[in-house]
């Protein structure tokens, strides 16, 4: 495990992500920890992507602009109805949560996974509207109506968007 730093993601190190990733048997899991720190860099940015496109309930933490503290680059920490989520005390820092790394190195495993299947997976097909497909005397499935990416809003994991859905804004105030 080296310690590569990565940038504009959630997962800070490949050494971060491997650590997360620890003794996941899945194969996806396995083959992601295995990459060039270049490569799982690319996969965790791309999770952060996706996850910060998200509709969010709160705001971001508030940067300090007079004392020269560059805006927050991504949604996370967040202050969410008035509170300042994952606030280290002893740093007096906002942190990003557990469960966000978590749900990235989730959507970096989903989607490593997707991109070595060649976009064939289900969820590939629900997401390009497929209904149903056939290899005539092999198999034939039929996916239900709003399975697949469409109801977990664009993310390709179910298991990061379960670790999101607390932070994921279900309505949207109209002014």
């Amino acid at each position: 495990m080296a310690d590569t730093p990565f940038s504009d993601s959630y997962i800070e190190t490949d050494a971060e992500l491997e650590a997360l990733i620890g003794a996941d048997p899945r194969a996806a899991a396995v083959a992601l920890k295995a990459l060039a720190a270049a490569s799982q860099e690319w996969y965790c940015q791309e999770a952060t992507r996706r996850i910060d496109a998200l509709p969010l309930r709160g705001t971001k933490y508030d940067i300090d602009i007079v004392a020269g503290i560059p805006d927050q680059p991504r949604a996370f920490p967040r202050i969410i109805d008035g509170i300042t989520c994952d606030w280290n005390s002893s740093t007096s820092l906002a942190i990003v949560p557990t469960d966000i790394k978590r749900a990235c190195m989730e959507e970096a495993i989903a989607i490593y996974a997707e991109q070595s299947a060649g976009g064939t997976s289900r969820a590939a097909l629900q997401e390009a509207g497929v209904a149903s497909y056939q290899i005539p005397g092999i198999i034939s499935e039929t996916f239900r109506p709003g399975s697949g990416g469409a109801s977990q809003m664009g993310l390709k994991s179910s298991s990061s968007y379960r670790m999101l859905s607390k932070y994921i804004a279900r309505s949207v105030p109209i002014r």
